[in-house]
């Protein structure tokens, strides 16, 4: 054989070689930033982060993860929020909302005709992506996680697309007109931070949106049409049932804008429903965290304990209880529901006169804390049991005033402590015109400790506008607690 041939011989098997071994294999996925145009012509900038360790011509299921409100999505594949995830075997995807950071438009609060239809055109892109896992043409296998304003877009995806396989929403709402409006009383602590953060930079908000942040500078209350537009905004309704996949609500016990009872409405809908279901609630959201936080890293391993279980689709993956709940003393406990099986209504009264003016105050723009102008009201005297729910007030009053309407309120304080259990504040509505009247109001749920509690009564809090009113109240009051046995530790390592 000449010299040249041997030289070609030599090349030919050096090229087979390579081809065969990893000399010259393919490169991994990269992390890449995209722009999909939705419905309407908008830019949505996306961000795709394949699973770490995925190699050329492979596939993973993806987990789409959104921001807060007024944030872009993340663009750091090192983010916890990111490599998390992609270290347990999940692509992830991440997006600027519409109206914010790069993408175009203006945003309308999740609402499912806009960033609805936004999503369902995201996951059309992310069926065309080659490391994207299928179960069928254009039907990516596809998870959901992400707080608050990233939570609340969960339901109205899943809602409307059946492509969506499974979904974690963290401190999201059920209705906004509840939780920014309560008892008709305007939660302005948290509106005014959220018109902030809505306006901050280059963001972009709908008008509906600023005429309510107007308001919010007021205390003034949407009027009918502004309201059905807000109640538009949410799983609340129609939306709700028609979530069909297997949701893991998680919900902060001190969160004070999107407190436990927006989770607990979720949770007994998609229940009521036969949806595939767990509620869990953790020391954070919106809110302080003022008690000790439980085992570390908890929600994080149910997080991808529940994706394993729906997305990976291993039966052999534990997702714990079906109701999971961090008490007072940090301790983590589960039950098969909410609420707790055995639970009893245990009844306290007082009674008291109270003065209030627009002198009055306590608390912070996002936590209630006891306030020294109040009635006070004992709480249950139950040693080694647990408050695992929302008491009931149930108010008998006849109060005066210089204005027709005002609002009190109402906070169960651990007296031992000197805090307001769960930083909540509940708005109570009275009327000032001489007359002996009844209200009833649900108070904001907790998982606390019985035995040292009261129920303050007062005329502010900071999570809510000023006290506009000069009056005075006579009250009696009684409180009925969820009272239990704790239920049971829990330690969760996701097998």
């Amino acid at each position: 054989m000449t010299p040249q041939r041997l030289i070609v011989a030599f090349l030919t098997l050096v090229l087979a070689l390579g081809s065969a071994g990893t000399a010259v294999a393919a490169p991994a996925p990269a992390v890449r930033t995209v722009q999909v145009t939705s419905f309407d012509g908008t830019p949505i900038v996306t961000h795709f982060f394949p699973a770490a360790g995925l190699t050329a011509g492979k596939k993973a299921p993806t987990v789409l993860v959104g921001p807060g409100w007024g944030q872009p999505g993340e663009s750091n594949p090192d983010a916890p929020a990111v490599a998390g995830l992609r270290q347990h075997g999940y692509n992830v995807v991440t997006w600027d909302p519409r109206g914010f950071g790069r993408s175009g438009g203006a945003a309308s609060v999740d609402l499912y005709r806009y960033e609805g239809r936004d999503m369902q055109r995201l996951l059309s892109w992310l069926a065309g992506q080659p490391e994207a896992q299928l179960d069928r043409r254009g039907d990516p296998r596809v998870g959901m996680a992400g707080g608050s304003y990233g939570g609340g877009i969960q339901f109205v995806t899943a809602a409307l697309d059946r492509r969506v396989d499974a979904i974690v929403p963290e401190i999201a709402w059920n209705s906004l007109v509840n939780s920014l409006y309560p008892n008709r009383t305007p939660k302005t602590g948290w509106g005014n931070l959220l018109c902030r953060f809505g306006s901050a930079g280059t963001n972009r908000v709908v008008e509906q949106v600023q005429t309510t942040c107007g308001l919010a500078a007021t205390g003034g209350l949407p009027d009918a049409a502004l309201e059905a537009w807000w109640r538009d905004h949410g799983p609340a309704g129609r939306l709700i049932s028609q979530v069909r996949v297997p949701t893991m609500i998680l919900q902060g016990t001190v969160d004070t804008l999107f407190p436990l009872s927006e989770g607990i409405a979720n949770y007994q809908a998609l229940r009521k429903r036969g949806t595939p279901v767990k509620m869990v609630w953790f020391c954070g959201g919106h809110g302080v965290c003022n008690t000790p936080p439980g085992q570390g890293g908890h929600v994080d391993a149910l997080t991808v304990a529940w994706f394993d279980r729906w997305l990976k689709r291993s039966r052999s993956v534990s997702t714990g209880p079906g109701f999971e709940y961090v008490d007072d003393a940090g301790v983590w406990r589960g039950a098969r529901a909410y609420p707790l099986a055995g639970t009893r209504r245990t009844s306290t009264t007082g009674s008291g006169t109270l003065a209030f003016s627009p002198a009055d105050t306590s608390g912070t723009d996002i936590a209630a804390q006891p306030a020294t102008n109040a009635v006070r009201i004992a709480g249950p005297k139950a040693p080694g049991r647990q408050v695992v729910g929302a008491p009931t007030l149930t108010l008998t009053y006849r109060g005066t005033g210089d204005a027709p309407r005002t609002s009190l309120f109402a906070q169960v304080v651990d007296v031992s402590r000197n805090v307001v259990a769960g930083n909540f504040a509940t708005a109570v509505p009275v009327v000032l015109d001489g007359k002996q009247h009844t209200v009833s109001v649900p108070l904001g749920a907790v998982a606390w400790s019985s035995g040292t509690l009261e129920l303050q009564i007062t005329g502010a809090s900071r999570l809510y506008y000023p006290q506009r009113a000069t009056g005075s109240v006579t009250i009696r009051a009684t409180v009925r607690y969820p009272v239990t046995a704790p239920a049971h530790a829990v330690s969760f390592s996701g097998s």
